[in-house]
């Protein structure tokens, strides 16, 4: 077949699927919906997923202990605690933060010149910092009971945590974004197999008559791919579009929650790339419906 008969052949299916979506509008529209819902919900973790590494990246990467001992603690034991924590094998520095010296910065902060203005003595106690040689996981978990150990120490804080738990989390929000787009993915391709076979019965007679006057069968699955194609095609697009929409939605909340700790981390939505992606994801699982669809029926009747 030359070439430009192939195109026109084409054009021609392409065409024929069009019309048929625009002769069932109502059971199309709804077809996209179902399958634009399907492939929203993988997308919008994949995008929570992203946001969520994002943050976690910019919680401080390079982690320090905050060791907090008892208040009733003197300055004695303070730095014989001290002096303990520097004997430990994964401290890579030691800084001893008095408590007279805590206090004076908090008063310094405004929002705790007042609350510290009503409180007589102070109630604060005395602190290091600590910076790890090793930020292995198993190796800081060890770290923290040795710290609890020491005589006097009341509260252990490592910073790194929570970028920790915003990572396991992230891990987390990616299997279960894989594993909804590998189970709603089959579902996409069911409903568009289902549609197919629907207009094929409805055509059944029509691909009988095309096939005795010698119709290839080429011929009379082309239109039934274009038209999963372009069912594919369409809800991928409002898929994307709804993503974004929740995303400018969600924006303003969450740059005000960021903004009241002081950060400026805003929503990010996947790239062009990812989202062209996307699009043409959907319309290769529409095709695939169809195929399968109308595959179905050649074993069928033959």
């Amino acid at each position: 077949m030359a070439a430009s008969t192939l195109l026109t052949a084409h054009i021609q299916a392409l065409a024929r699927a069009l019309g048929q979506m625009r002769a069932h509008p109502l059971s199309s529209v709804l077809s996209v919906i179902v399958m634009a819902v399907a492939m929203l919900l993988p997308l919008a973790f994949y995008v929570l997923y992203q946001n969520t590494m994002t943050a976690a990246a910019g919680v401080k990467s390079d982690p320090t202990v905050n060791v907090y001992l008892a208040v009733s603690a003197t300055t004695e034991e303070a730095r014989a605690a001290e002096q303990k924590l520097r004997a430990l094998g994964n401290a890579k520095s030691v800084v001893f933060v008095p408590r007279e010296a805590a206090l004076a910065e908090f008063k310094k902060a405004n929002a705790f010149a007042d609350v510290l203005a009503g409180i007589e003595g102070n109630p604060l106690p005395h602190a290091f910092i600590v910076t790890p040689k090793s930020f292995e996981p198993a190796t800081m978990d060890a770290m923290r009971a040795e710290l609890l150990a020491v005589p006097k120490v009341d509260v252990v804080n490592m910073q790194y945590e929570w970028a920790r738990k915003l990572s396991r989390f992230g891990g987390f929000l990616q299997l279960l974004g894989f594993a909804l787009a590998m189970i709603l993915g089959v579902a996409v391709v069911f409903v568009t197999a289902n549609t197919i076979r629907l207009q094929i019965l409805s055509k059944r007679d029509e691909i009988i008559v095309s096939r005795l006057i010698g119709a290839t069968k080429r011929f009379v699955r082309r239109p039934f791919l274009y038209f999963g194609t372009l069912q594919g095609l369409f809800a991928s697009i409002l898929a994307v579009v709804g993503v974004a929409a929740l995303a400018a939605l969600l924006g303003a909340e969450v740059r005000t929650l960021a903004s009241s700790v002081g950060s400026q981390f805003s929503l990010q939505l996947p790239s062009m790339a990812q989202l062209i992606g996307v699009v043409l994801a959907g319309g290769i699982l529409g095709w695939i419906g169809a195929a399968l669809s109308v595959g179905l029926y050649w074993r069928e009747t033959e």
